[in-house]
């Protein structure tokens, strides 16, 4: 069905905006640049940015720029090939953070300018339907006993699957260095390992492990959110329920290059602010259960400055931080 997007909308949340800020627009193409290949979740959060600009007449000209490699890192290295120069935006991640703590990178947000953030994505806890694990109090029992007891399917060492096992366990009181952690290459492969009886728990995106509940293949332990969420997911418990005062959440933002200046920074807060009250972003986030995070150019900075000292101590607790 094709939405209709009234000018009066758009116009009164530009009016709020003082003069001075809109002395700065896209003057051609604005790049979406997306810091991986096609298909994630990163690339999906790029696609649908990049349709809402165009739809909601927020520029003029946009098109999204795949640029993976280096966990994220050689997307921002070709954004800061255009120091401020506001036509080109990112889609920042988790890793923009983590792997400067972990010494990956030597890139983190500090080197670009944060625009905004857009949602929070929580992580489910699941095991196949037939397993022993009978919710995430015997998880946590099991490997305070034996960290070793149980194998995790994870994307990547220090990642944010490794991250949000390593907090729980962390806080329950067991020893989340000795965890044993299984990598695979993408998203898609860790599940399969699960469903294939390969790993034993996956701690994974809702996106990536709902279809496999819903049909019966796998059982949720629990989530990372701070309460519970409703719809599909209503009764899946969080860690607070079970005992564990552990809540986490994954997100994605969008930074700009180093040096924009506050006229740039001031027609991105304008756009993301229309973007994000629009009933197409609204559905997007309730049709992908993502948690409404959004954040101004100057709330971000706050945000990513606490962000990057909580998982310092958490990867720190793994052993991880450099």
């Amino acid at each position: 069905m094709k939405r209709i997007f009234h000018a009066g909308f758009i116009a009164g949340l530009l009016a709020a905006v003082p003069a001075w800020a809109q002395d700065w627009k896209p003057e051609r193409n604005v790049e979406v640049i997306v810091p991986s290949g096609p298909g994630g979740g990163t690339d999906k959060t790029g696609r649908a940015v990049q349709v809402l600009l165009q739809n909601l007449k927020l520029v003029d000209r946009s098109v999204v720029v795949n640029k993976p490699g280096a966990g994220g890192r050689l997307g921002m290295i070709y954004l800061n090939q255009h120091a401020a120069d506001g036509h080109f935006v990112s889609v920042s991640t988790v890793p923009l953070l983590t792997n400067h703590i972990t010494g990956v990178s030597n890139l983190t947000y500090t080197d670009v300018t944060p625009l905004t953030q857009l949602f929070s994505e929580y992580i489910l806890f699941a095991v196949r339907a037939d397993s022993p694990v009978k919710d995430g109090r015997d998880l946590v029992a099991r490997l305070k006993q034996d960290p070793q007891s149980l194998s995790f399917g994870v994307t990547a060492i220090g990642g944010t699957s490794h991250m949000v096992v390593g907090q729980v366990i962390g806080k329950a009181g067991g020893d989340a260095k000795r965890l044993k952690m299984v990598v695979f290459k993408s998203g898609g492969e860790v599940t399969s390992a699960l469903l294939g009886g390969h790993v034993d728990v996956v701690p994974a995106p809702v996106a990536n492990l709902l279809p496999h509940i819903k049909a019966g293949k796998l059982r949720a332990l629990a989530i990372s959110s701070p309460q519970r969420l409703g719809g599909d997911l209503a009764a899946v418990p969080t860690w607070r329920d079970q005992g564990v005062d552990a809540s986490f959440d994954t997100w994605r933002g969008m930074v700009g290059p180093k040096g924009m200046t506050p006229a740039q920074m001031a027609f991105w807060d304008s756009a993301f602010a229309a973007m994000t009250r629009s009933d197409a972003w609204k559905q997007d986030l309730a049709k992908n259960y993502w948690g409404d995070n959004y954040l101004n150019s100057s709330q971000a900075k706050a945000y990513l400055d606490r962000e990057y000292k909580d998982f310092r101590a958490i990867l720190g607790d793994l052993g991880l931080a450099k």
